[in-house]
């Protein structure tokens, strides 16, 4: 961008972003903004638009590290195309979730792995070779891979693999473990492995409470391993992964809030973050069931489900998924790992599934998972 368009730009972000100060966010998006062609940012989005896009500092971050004009180009035109209600789609997905594992060392009841259900998919691992097929195929559309699902990802000897080789194709990551399963060999390799940014499923401050959710974690254990990365980093003078103690809340350990985010911080944890949770499994179905019984819910569901638009989740055997909360075979659109992805992305599920938020649709041709939704039945309740 010369120098006459990037004054430009900064003038445009003042004026429209008065009452949000240029903190790093702001700036970490002057910078992503600046590799891009001033007449695409003008075409495809207004400045205040792409704010709201990236409010959120860690998507800023990823946006900076990881980005390029292909990459910044095909989230506009997806954004795009989500509001404009488009079905068969030119853009790609820039969110992607693959799992590593579908196998668990913990029984949580709000899970499906946890509780053995018995539609889900048999369990197993992803191979690094399956792996690098399925990367490749989207890997110049996104900024970043979750590589975490309905397992523990530590369990798969090849995630520090899975890792670097993201890391190397220009491709942040994201984990999320219960860290119950790691030793001095796997810090070495995880902090070695490049990962972005590592979430530690950590919901009490004691044995006693931790234990209710996570079955057979052991609190003590975790503790120690959370020593273990934070002083390897260190040693390694390494600034990444960054660590996030998440807690999720239930009635039952509320009361020990507090005293977790004072340990995370003693234990040098980058971030503590808390999210509501379900006790128990909670899928699409149950959710819908949630919102049939109580219909004020509605009344802040977003217009469309962006997933449709913006999202895959890739199991280990590469079954595709449209959405983060399906698991049953016969909830999938795909699979990634034998068939090309521009197949499967605007395939008759995929079109039928968009239509239901953009134009009139038999019901009957929506297929599972979506017809199982809580959009579906909003949609069916309106009479669409």
């Amino acid at each position: 961008m010369h120098s006459l368009g990037f004054s430009w730009f900064k003038k445009c972000l003042v004026q429209k972003t008065s009452k949000i100060l240029l903190t790093k966010v702001s700036w970490s998006l002057v910078t992503m903004i600046s590799i891009i062609n001033l007449h695409l940012l003008r075409h495809y989005i207004s400045i205040s638009k792409i704010m709201r896009l990236v409010a959120y500092q860690k998507y800023a971050f990823y946006i900076r590290k990881f980005g390029s004009t292909k990459k910044i180009k095909n989230l506009l035109q997806n954004r795009q195309e989500l509001k404009k209600g488009r079905t068969v789609l030119t853009s790609f997905p820039y969110k992607v979730t693959f799992d590593p594992s579908s196998l668990c060392n913990l029984q949580c009841k709000g899970c499906h792995t946890g509780i053995k259900h018995p539609e889900m998919i048999k369990p197993q691992v992803l191979k690094f070779s399956d792996f690098k097929i399925m990367f490749d195929k989207i890997k110049d559309y996104v900024f970043s891979v979750s590589l975490y699902n309905w397992g523990e990802p530590l369990l798969n000897k090849d995630i520090f693999k899975m890792i670097a080789y993201a890391t190397e194709n220009n491709v942040g990551t994201t984990m999320h473990s219960n860290f119950n399963f790691f030793n001095e060999e796997m810090a070495e390799k995880l902090v070695r492995s490049g990962l972005t940014h590592l979430y530690l499923s950590i919901d009490g401050a004691s044995q006693d409470t931790y234990s209710i959710y996570r079955i057979n974690g052991d609190y003590n254990k975790v503790l120690k391993n959370v020593e273990l990365l934070v002083r390897k980093k260190k040693e390694l003078k390494k600034k990444f992964p960054i660590v996030t103690w998440k807690f999720l809340t239930f009635d039952h350990n509320r009361h020990e809030l507090n005293l977790a985010k004072e340990k995370s911080r003693l234990l040098g944890v980058n971030d503590f973050e808390t999210f509501e949770a379900n006790p128990v499994l909670m899928d699409i179905r149950d959710e819908a069931k949630k919102y049939s019984e109580n219909p004020r819910l509605f009344d802040n569901l977003s217009e469309k489900c962006s997933s449709l638009w913006s999202s895959i989740y890739v199991g280990p055997d590469g079954t595709l998924f449209p959405c983060s909360l399906a698991f049953r075979k016969e909830e999938s659109f795909g699979n990634l790992l034998t068939s090309d992805f521009k197949d499967i992305w605007n395939n008759k599920s995929y079109i039928n599934s968009r239509k239901l938020f953009t134009e009139p649709i038999n019901l009957s041709n929506v297929p599972i998972p979506c017809s199982t939704c809580k959009y579906f039945l909003r949609c069916k309740n309106k009479g669409r």
